[in-house]
């Protein structure tokens, strides 16, 4: 009892030598045993964080001295335990079930940083999503990517992506999150820019390169504010360790204290803090307006994409506003207002411009950016549970889906090459279920786990989401999230119809009309052009295995938590109160469903018989559409505003550096070699030159006196004589007058 949370610091570290392993030593040089050998300690991470879990569902609680207890299971909040109607409701931060920390630098005085792994429920949790769904993208990668000739640096990339998140999940306070955090940020560069000498004929088309950069820029904002608030946060309490003993940043006094005191600004500190914390989830979890990184992210190889979309970078966003919620929660609602705001938009939002793309990635990529906003919707409303839950039910079903387009493009491949223009885009695909029915039969568990069909995952999660909304009155985001849970189904419908049902349309693709802005993937082929006549063809097992084992995730995994009396497991493991079951919210939300499934297929049943035909939206509502299809034209806003401002800017100090820092130092230098020119006179003329006529002077002066040296006595006297005339002649005419 207790051994798996004893040494659940190795969850992390497995990857982490997987990394280590592959670059360092021989084994990089065999692709396969690369991809095995991460695979494998993958497996052992995700054995341990299992057992964790069940211990931790058990009640196991391990003490300082290592003595392991069993507490009751229903924790804070008795199964069934409901939120208020009249409000939200209640969080108490769980008890952890198990703290180690050391410390390891010194600050000031008995201060000191510490670090760690601090383990309750909320991380048990995320500890078994993200390890299985990062084992399963890893067997995905070695079929996915077994003809890239960097396949072994692509499984030491995502070893310590996979690590970092792992770490960030385990970290035993704020300081060693944000570590972890940004080593994430610092791998989502690597990963997303893999095929980092890929180029495209368009030269506006942003190559892998780019989309990297552009995430690391974009992201960064927010880390940066993130950082500001955890500096601020420090300054108030003097700690940034997890937990609610004296000293720690969830003490019930110190919350008190933040949230009753104003700054300067006119908001209390807690306002402040949460604000700033929040940031870093906008960039990181691609919330508006920091969302425009997050499609571009598609430019990497697709086993990156879901790891990025599903387990692990944009998870880490919504974490945060969990793990740190109790700060939210002591302000007494501005800032979970303004949490609330931004990701009820941004589930609207994306989920409109989804409905205008063709790339069958970049639907994806919206849709992730979509359910984000729902998470960060629920934790501002109240729905700590609700968002937590559907956190780790899109983890599952995302993955899936971004898995299952990868094994699509891999089997288009088979007819239309490795042109990542027409292989991704659904116009040319069609009827795929009769050449890839694995990939098909596991690609419509996700689509109706997302699509929020009733019994499947995404329902569930989803429906809890509505109800916290519904339940604490906030009806303004209960329609909004209602809206974009009728476009999710309509543009998924529409995928799945256009690529898996209709006439396969590949023999004949279409050439692209126009240009994407992201989305490629081409595995790093070269491009051998057409296949002819071949058809696509089924993925090797590698890469369906993987999708069965989420598609059983996402039919099944909303089980743990249905609202009904004896079924809502989430609340005792948690510990947290959650809402109870809404009939009304439950059959409206069953009907939005339905109603978007049957719009997207009267829509297109009838679409695209050949690759050249044109959306029916397109043909009804070409304004709307091609606003949706340019995403309402934020990149070209993003390009003339702060892309201009930055070109400005960076145009404006290129001068600066030029002309006055430059001027300045090439006026210091020339004046330096002034100075050593004057110097270098003085030196050679009066100093040198006149040292040596002192000299010759004094050997003169010394030669004519040795020549009055003659030895004869009358010289001496004359001498002698005359000095004392001139003394006499100095003293009558110099001194008496």
């Amino acid at each position: 009892m207790g051994f798996f949370l004893q040494y659940a610091w190795l969850i992390p570290l497995l990857p982490l030598l997987g990394f280590a392993i592959i670059t360092l030593t021989p084994v990089r040089m065999s692709k396969t045993l690369s991809g095995w050998v991460a695979i494998g300690l993958m497996v052992v991470a995700t054995v341990i964080a299992l057992g964790v879990g069940a211990e931790v569902y058990q009640g196991v609680h391990v003490g300082e001295d290592g003595a392991a207890t069993i507490a009751s299971a229903e924790g804070h909040a008795a199964e069934g335990e409901a939120a208020s109607a009249e409000g939200e409701a209640a969080f108490t931060f769980p008890e952890a079930n198990i703290v180690r920390t050391f410390r390891w630098a010194p600050a000031a005085g008995d201060v000191a940083f510490t670090m760690g792994y601090y383990i309750d429920p909320a991380v048990a949790a995320m500890l078994v999503m993200v390890t299985i769904a990062s084992t399963c993208i890893h067997l995905f990668s070695m079929g996915y990517m077994a003809h890239d000739v960097r396949q072994s640096r692509f499984f030491s990339f995502i070893s310590l992506f996979t690590a970092s998140m792992l770490l960030m999940l385990l970290s035993s306070n704020l300081l060693l999150f944000f570590m972890a955090w940004e080593l994430m940020g610092l791998c989502s560069y690597l990963l997303i820019g893999f095929w980092y000498d890929k180029v495209y004929p368009n030269p506006n088309q942003i190559t892998p390169r780019q989309a990297a950069m552009k995430a690391f820029i974009t992201t960064r904002v927010g880390d940066v504010l993130f950082m500001v608030g955890m500096a601020y946060l420090w300054t108030q309490a003097g700690s940034l360790d997890f937990g609610t003993a004296k000293g720690q940043i969830f003490n019930p006094e110190f919350l008190a204290h933040i949230g009753g005191t104003t700054n300067s600004l006119g908001i209390s500190v807690a306002t402040g803090i949460a604000l700033l914390l929040f940031c870093g989830t906008v960039g990181k979890s691609a919330q508006f307006p920091l969302h425009v990184w997050l499609p571009d992210a598609m430019e990497g190889p697709t086993p990156v994409s879901a790891l990025i979309h599903a387990a692990t970078m944009v998870a880490a966003g919504v974490f945060l506003v969990g793990r740190t919620y109790p700060i939210f929660k002591a302000d007494g609602g501005p800032a979970l207002l303004a949490v609330s705001i931004i990701g009820a938009f941004t589930a609207l939002f994306a989920a409109l411009i989804a409905v205008g793309q063709f790339d069958i990635k970049r639907i994806l990529a919206y849709s992730t950016l979509s359910q984000l906003g729902f998470m960060v919707a629920a934790l501002g409303i109240g729905g700590w549970v609700a968002g937590i839950f559907h956190l780790l039910t899109h983890a599952f079903f995302k993955a899936l889906l971004f898995l299952g387009s990868g094994s699509v493009i891999h089997g288009m491949e088979a007819t239309v090459g490795h042109d990542s223009n027409t292989a991704q885009d659904i116009r040319n695909m069609g009827n795929l279920r009769k050449y890839m029915p694995t990939t098909f039969l596991t690609y419509v568990a996700g689509y109706l786990a997302l699509a929020g069909f009733p019994g499947f995952a995404g329902f569930w999660s989803k429906d809890e989401i509505l109800a916290d909304a519904w339940n604490h009155g906030h009806m303004v985001v209960w329609i909004v999230l209602t809206l974009a849970s009728f476009l999710t189904a309509f543009y998924m419908t529409r995928q799945v119809w256009i690529v898996f049902f209709g006439k396969f349309r590949g023999h004949s693709p279409r050439k692209p009309d126009y240009t994407p802005a992201h989305g490629h993937d081409d595995h790093g082929h070269d491009d051998h052009g057409a296949h002819g006549g071949h058809d696509p063809h089924e993925s090797p097992w590698t890469m369906t295995l993987p999708l069965i084992i989420l598609a059983v995730f996402a039919v099944f995994a909303g089980f743990v938590n249905m609202p009904y009396e004896g079924y809502h497991q989430l609340t005792k493991f948690f510990q947290q109160e959650a809402g109870t079951f809404n009939g009304t919210v439950m059959m409206i939300a069953s009907l939005v469903g339905l109603a978007g499934i049957a719009l997207g297929y009267v829509v297109y049943r009838n679409a695209f018989t050949t690759s050249e035909d044109v959306d029916p939206l397109q043909r009804m509502m070409p304004g709307v559409f091609q606003t949706l299809n340019r995403k309402f034209y934020f990149d070209e806003i993003y390009a003339n505003t702060f892309g201009r401002l930055s070109y400005g800017l960076a145009v404006a100090w290129s001068w600066f550096d030029r002309t006055v820092l430059d001027g300045f130092l090439n006026g210091t230098g020339l004046f330096t070699l002034f100075l050593g020119r004057v110097n270098f006179i003085i030196d050679d003329t009066v100093l040198n030159d006149g040292m040596d006529a002192v000299s010759e002077g004094t050997t003169v002066a010394g030669d004519v006196t040795r020549q009055t040296e003659t030895g004869k006595i009358q010289d001496y006297v004359s001498l002698i004589f005359g000095g004392v005339v001139i003394l006499g002649i100095i003293y009558l005419y110099g001194v008496r007058r």
